[in-house]
C-alpha cells in the first residue's frame, strides 16, 4: 500500500510534526545535551549532563511552541511594515531605519528625527516637548497651572496667606484696581508654576474692602483707600522717602550725610545757648519759631510750655491758634544737639539722616495701613535738619496725660502706704488705732477690713500689654505676627522706662487711658552686612551689633538689661535686640508690682546668697523657668508682691532673667498676659485707676483760649 499523503501545509506557518525540536542545553554549564527522547517522564524530558552531572528537565509543550514561533518567523513573507527611507537633511543620503528610536545619525555626522526630519534639539528640546505635552494636558484643569488667563495665578498665590491670616478679604478689589498686580501676573500667564505674591509689596489689606470699594475699583481701575477696623477709610500718607543712590567714597561731605543742597539754617537766637541756660530761661526757647520744613508761614504758632531737657537736647509744646486766638492744633518740638564727634559718626546716621529721624519714618510709614496697635507708639509729623549747626528738630504728637512716672510720682509709694506696710515688729509706733495687722499679706487692714490701696492688676496689665505691642511694631513692623513686615527693620528701643511711657487720656472715664511708648533717641537698627562676600570667616569684620551699641561699665544703670554693657559682653556675648527690650519691660513690670517700694525704680533686685542684689549686675543670676516657681523676689523687701497673681510675678521674673536666652519673646509675653486676663474675669472687668493720676492739660486743650505768648518766662 502506498504511504498516505500528508495534508498540505501552509507556506507561512509549518505544521507541528515537521517542526524540529530546538537544541537542548544544560542550564548550568550550557553544554549541548543528547537526544532527550530516550528518557521521558510524563510531559517532561530528563537528562543528566555528561560534564556537570546536572539533572535537567524541560516541557515538551513549551519546546514545541518555541519551535513553531521560530519557524513562522523564518518562513513568513516580508510584509512592508517599515517606514519608507528618508533623506539626510545634511548630505541627502538615503537612510533606512530597521529598528530602534527615531533619532538618526548620518555618516556625515548630521543628527535628525526620522519621522519629521527636524534637526535633533538635544535634552532641552525633549524637556520642552514634555512641557508642551503637559501644557496641553492641563490646559482645562482649574487647579494646576498653566492657565490661559492671569487671575488664577493671583488667586492661588494668595490663597495660603488668606486662609491663614485674613479669611474675610476678597481679591476682586485688588485685581480690578491694582495695575501693578495685574501686570505682574499677566507676564506669567501660561507658565507651569506658581509665583507667589508680588515681592516687596503689601497688597492685601489688614481690614477687608466692602462692596462699595469693589465698585470703585472696577469703575476707576484704581485701589480705594484702605479701611480701619471700624470700616472707615484711612487717608493716604506719604511713604518713607526712597533711598538715595550710592555716593563715591572718601568724599566730603561724607557719604552718610544727606546730599547737597542742604536745608537752609534758620536764624535762631537760642542756637548758641546751653541746655542749662535754656532750662532756667525756657522762654528763650519758646519764643523761637517752629522752623518746619518745607518753609511756611508760622505766624499763627505759639510756644506754650517747656517740657524738659536732657543730654539729647530739649523739648517744648507749641500750639497753632486761629485768628480768634483759640487753640486748633498742638505738637511737641524736640530739638537734638549732637557733638562734633557724634555728628561725624556713621553709627548715628541711617540712610543719610540721623538715626532717630529714620526710625520715626520707618515706624510711621506703615501706620495708616496698620491696625490700632500703632496707637501704642509715638507718632511724628516731620523734621528739620540743620546740617551747618549740627542739630535737628523732630515734630511729635502731644500726649496731654504726661508720662507714667509723673502720674505715679506721688504714690510710688507715698508715706501712708509705707506706714501701712511697716510691720509692728519693726516699728511699733506705726500701729494705728482700729487697724489690724494681716500677717499673711504683711500689711494693716483698716477698721472696715479693707487692704491698702495699691496699683490694680488690670491697670498694670494694660501698661505692659501696650509696651509689648509697641515693641512688636519696632521689631517686626506689626503687632500680630513674629514676621518682619516688608520694608520694616528690627528696631531695638533700648530705653524703656516710666519716664518714656506717655499717657493719652480718654473722653470716656470708664475706659483706661492709652499708654504710648516714646523717646526713640537711643533706638537703633543694625547696619546691613554682606555675609556672602567670599571673605573667610576669620578675616571678616565683626558685626556692629553688639560692639557699637554697648555702654561703658562705668555708667552702669540697673534699669537697663545686662547685655547693653561692655563688661557683660566680654563674659556672655549676645546681640542687643528683642530680648533686651523684654528685660526692660520686665523692669517696668517689677516697678509696678512693687509699687515703688525699696527704690525699685532703680532696677529689679532679688536675693543672691541671701543678699539683695541687682539682677542686671550679678553674673549668671539663677534662671527662673515658666511656672516652675513663682519668682526669686524678697517678699519682705517688696510686700506688695503678695497682692498680685503668681503668674504675673512669674512673668516678671522670667522677663528679667540675666541670660537673654532664658527670657520669653514678645509674642510669648503677650500670650501669657492674655492667659492671665482670661483666667480672672473679675480683673478683666475692673476699670479702677488706683493711685494713677494722669495730668489734665486744661490750659492748652484744643478749643481753649491761648493765655499769652510766650507762656513761660514773662
Amino acid at each position: 500500500m502506498a504511504p498516505s499523503t500528508p495534508a498540505p501545509v501552509s507556506s507561512t506557518v509549518p505544521s507541528t510534526p515537521n517542526i524540529p525540536h530546538p537544541p537542548f542545553h544544560c542550564k548550568k554549564c550550557r553544554s549541548l545535551l543528547a537526544d532527550p527522547d530516550k528518557q521521558r517522564k510524563g510531559e517532561g524530558y530528563f537528562k543528566n549532563c555528561k560534564k556537570c552531572r546536572e539533572k535537567v528537565t524541560t516541557s515538551r509543550q513549551r519546546r514545541r511552541d518555541e519551535g513553531i514561533k521560530r519557524k513562522a518567523t523564518d518562513t513568513a513573507p516580508n510584509i512592508p511594515n517599515q517606514k519608507p527611507p528618508q533623506k539626510c537633511p545634511g548630505c541627502g543620503s538615503q537612510i533606512e531605519k530597521t529598528t530602534g528610536c527615531d533619532r538618526m545619525t548620518c555618516k556625515c555626522g548630521f543628527e535628525f528625527c526620522y519621522v519629521c526630519r527636524a534637526p535633533y534639539a538635544g535634552p532641552q528640546g525633549i524637556r520642552a516637548l514634555i512641557a508642551q505635552t503637559m501644557t496641553r494636558k492641563n490646559r482645562n484643569n482649574p487647579h494646576v497651572p498653566p492657565w490661559v488667563t492671569a487671575i488664577p495665578y493671583f488667586k492661588h498665590a494668595a490663597k495660603a496667606f488668606k486662609d491663614a491670616h485674613r479669611p474675610h478679604w476678597t481679591p476682586k478689589t485688588i485685581w480690578a484696581g491694582d495695575t501693578l498686580t495685574r501686570d505682574y501676573y499677566s507676564a506669567r500667564k501660561g507658565k507651569t508654576r506658581l509665583y507667589g505674591l508680588p515681592p516687596g509689596r503689601d497688597i492685601i489689606p489688614q481690614n477687608p474692602y466692602n462692596e462699595q470699594d469693589i465698585a470703585h475699583a472696577r469703575a476707576n481701575k484704581t485701589l480705594p483707600p484702605r479701611r480701619d477696623a471700624g470700616g472707615n477709610p484711612i487717608p493716604p500718607v506719604p511713604a518713607a522717602p526712597p533711598l538715595p543712590p550710592p555716593r563715591p567714597r572718601n568724599n566730603y561731605p561724607y557719604d552718610f550725610w544727606p546730599r547737597e543742597p542742604w536745608h537752609p539754617d534758620p536764624i535762631d537766637p537760642a542756637r548758641d545757648m546751653t541746655m542749662e541756660f535754656l532750662a532756667q530761661n525756657d522762654y528763650v526757647f519758646l519764643e523761637t519759631a517752629p522752623n518746619q520744613w518745607p518753609v511756611r508761614d508760622e505766624s499763627n504758632f505759639r510756644g506754650a510750655k517747656w517740657l524738659g531737657n536732657g543730654s539729647y537736647g530739649c523739648a517744648g509744646l507749641w500750639c497753632q491758634v486761629k485768628p480768634t486766638n483759640t487753640i486748633e492744633g498742638r505738637f511737641v518740638i524736640k530739638e537734638a544737639r549732637m557733638s562734633k564727634g557724634d555728628w561725624r559718626d556713621p553709627i548715628k546716621w541711617r540712610d543719610q539722616v540721623p538715626q532717630e529721624i529714620r526710625i520715626h519714618q520707618l515706624v510711621d510709614s506703615n501706620r495708616a495701613n496698620a491696625s490700632d496697635n500703632h496707637d501704642t507708639i509715638i507718632e511724628h509729623y516731620g523734621y528739620r535738619l540743620m546740617m551747618r549747626q549740627r542739630r535737628y528738630r523732630i515734630y511729635l504728637a502731644y500726649y496731654q496725660g504726661g508720662n507714667l512716672h509723673s502720674a505715679l510720682s506721688g504714690s510710688m509709694p507715698n508715706q501712708e502706704l509705707v506706714d501701712l506696710y511697716t510691720s509692728p515688729r519693726i516699728d511699733p509706733t506705726k500701729r494705728r488705732e482700729g487697724y489690724n495687722w494681716d500677717a499673711e499679706l504683711r500689711c494693716y487692714r483698716d477698721p472696715e477690713n479693707n487692704l491698702p490701696t495699691i496699683l490694680p492688676e488690670r491697670l498694670i496689665w494694660e501698661i505692659i500689654d501696650s509696651l509689648t505691642k509697641a515693641c512688636q511694631i519696632l521689631h517686626f513692623g506689626q503687632a500680630d505676627y513674629e514676621v518682619v513686615a516688608p520694608g520694616a527693620k528690627r528696631i531695638t528701643h533700648r530705653d524703656i522706662k516710666p519716664d518714656n511711657i506717655f499717657i493719652e487720656t480718654m473722653m470716656d472715664n470708664d475706659e483706661f487711658p492709652r499708654f504710648i511708648l516714646g523717646d526713640l533717641g537711643l533706638s537703633f537698627f543694625s547696619h546691613g552686612k554682606d555675609e556672602d562676600n567670599g571673605v573667610p570667616h576669620g578675616s571678616r569684620a565683626p558685626p556692629d551689633n553688639p560692639d557699637q551699641y554697648t555702654w561703658s561699665h562705668e555708667c552702669f544703670d540697673h534699669r537697663y538689661a545686662p547685655e547693653v554693657y561692655e563688661k557683660t559682653q566680654e563674659s556672655n556675648p549676645h546681640p542687643i535686640g528683642e530680648k533686651t527690650d523684654v528685660w526692660q519691660i520686665g523692669a517696668v513690670l517689677f516697678w509696678l508690682l512693687t509699687n515703688g517700694f525699696a527704690n525699685s525704680s532703680r532696677g529689679p533686685k532679688a536675693p543672691l546668697y541671701d543678699i539683695p542684689t541687682y539682677i542686671s549686675q550679678a553674673e549668671r543670676f539663677p534662671r527662673i523657668d515658666r511656672f516652675k516657681q513663682t519668682d526669686r523676689f524678697d517678699d519682705e523687701m517688696y510686700p506688695t508682691l503678695l497682692r498680685y497673681a503668681p503668674k504675673f510675678r512669674n512673668l516678671c521674673a522670667r522677663c528679667v532673667n540675666w541670660d537673654p536666652d532664658n527670657r520669653p519673646g514678645l509674642m510669648e509675653v503677650r500670650e501669657d498676659l492674655r492667659q492671665i486676663l482670661d483666667e480672672d474675669p473679675e480683673m478683666s472687668a475692673d476699670r479702677d485707676y488706683g493711685p494713677l493720676r494722669p495730668q489734665e492739660d486744661k490750659e492748652f486743650r484744643l478749643g481753649a483760649h491761648f493765655p499769652c505768648y510766650p507762656q513761660v518766662g514773662l
